[in-house]
């Protein structure tokens, strides 16, 4: 049997806070991706009324997680210099739910080489990176991460309660 996020993360079950992290990140992507694959065929295209146009339909929805899964690790790598996508994912790619599984996988790499060198730094090293989100706050990777869990856990719900 693979080790628990095995499909989400090249490394699961690292030590430390980051690893713990990570892994709790690829439980979220597997909790998301499972309630949208016991959704019938065709719940892609489900609309809902909304202003925002990232939760008109779960496709945008899915496209936005996936979206800000990379976007919240970009924080992570331009705070550490490192190179940074900022390639959005086109919904009309997301044809059936393993194409967002396989998407949001993708991004959840992406999150784990963000913290290359960090996965047995210590806390006042950690806590040296810092930066601002464009929502305001002041984030360090660990609180970015957090963050990025609590989203994808968020959309999980949303979608678990979408009207038909």
């Amino acid at each position: 049997m693979p080790a628990p996020g095995a499909q989400f993360l090249t490394r699961p079950g690292l030590p430390g806070g980051f690893g713990a992290l990570m892994d709790e990140f690829a439980r979220a992507a597997e909790d998301f991706c499972r309630t949208l694959e016991n959704l019938p065929p065709g719940a892609l295209d489900w609309e809902q009324p909304s202003d925002d146009p990232d939760t008109k339909t779960l496709r945008t929805l899915c496209a936005h997680v996936i979206g800000a899964a990379r976007r919240h690790t970009n924080y992570i790598r331009q705070a550490r210099g490192l190179p940074v996508d900022e390639t959005r994912p086109d919904p009309a790619l997301l044809v059936t739910p393993s194409d967002v599984r396989a998407r949001l996988a993708d991004a959840l790499r992406y999150a784990e080489g963000a913290l290359d060198g960090l996965y047995h730094a210590d806390g006042e090293t950690v806590m040296a990176i810092r930066f601002q989100a464009r929502w305001g706050p002041t984030y360090d990777p660990e609180m970015m991460l957090e963050h990025a869990i609590v989203h994808v856990l968020r959309h999980r719900r949303q979608m678990e309660r979408w009207s038909r």
